[in-house]
């Protein structure tokens, strides 16, 4: 019996293309081998289709309504990691948004980037585990996504402030969920700027 793991992997927005571990049938040494070979091409193969993109942002939604729906499924699925998925990474941060911040600017911000970084990656962090303790196991259908605040036209990115998810209960109730702040806005493609909605 030949066992493959398959590490996890998030995709475009945030969606898992793996996970688990599946059995094939017992083969003779040399079958098994090429099935083997062969179900590991095939998966190095998906895996890095699945990490290319016209744009420059990893896991990013095509669209503002993608996002608000994946975060709606994630919430269900109690998904930390899949949450954590969907916004931006301090890869991205350090390379598009913050040289457009208006604190970058300043020459006291700029020779205190990393204490700045950190503030807002543990900001964000504990507001997204807050809110899933809050939210998650709960199922809520999109109706649209609103913002409270302007669009911000940066030159790398656009920032679609204060977003606001008006969606349906199971009882088609509609309310409207604070689940995280802006939207970063960059190539046609959608990612959370930060789940810190203060």
């Amino acid at each position: 019996m030949i066992k493959i793991n398959i590490i996890r992997n998030y995709g475009t927005c945030g969606k898992s293309l793996t996970g688990g571990s599946f059995s094939t049938p017992s083969l003779n040494k040399g079958a098994a081998r090429r099935l083997t070979t062969l179900l590991f091409a095939l998966l190095f193969l998906t895996m890095c289709t699945s990490k290319e993109s016209t744009g420059r942002l990893s896991n990013a939604c095509d669209s503002i309504e993608d996002l608000g729906k994946q975060v709606l499924e994630a919430v269900y699925n109690n998904d930390l990691e899949r949450l954590k998925a969907m916004a931006i990474t301090p890869e991205e941060y350090k390379s598009y948004v913050w040289p457009q911040s208006p604190i970058s600017k300043i020459k006291q911000w700029q020779e205190n980037y990393d204490f700045v970084r950190k503030q807002q990656f543990s900001r964000s962090s504990l507001a997204l585990r807050q809110m899933l303790a809050r939210y998650g196991g709960r199922q809520y259908t999109l109706v649209r996504v609103r913002f409270e605040d302007d669009t911000t036209d940066h030159t790398t990115y656009k920032a679609h402030r204060d977003a606001r998810l008006m969606v349906k209960n199971p009882d088609g109730k509609e309310v409207v969920l604070n689940l995280f702040g802006s939207i970063v806005e960059m190539d046609g493609q959608f990612k959370i700027m930060s789940f810190d909605t203060h």
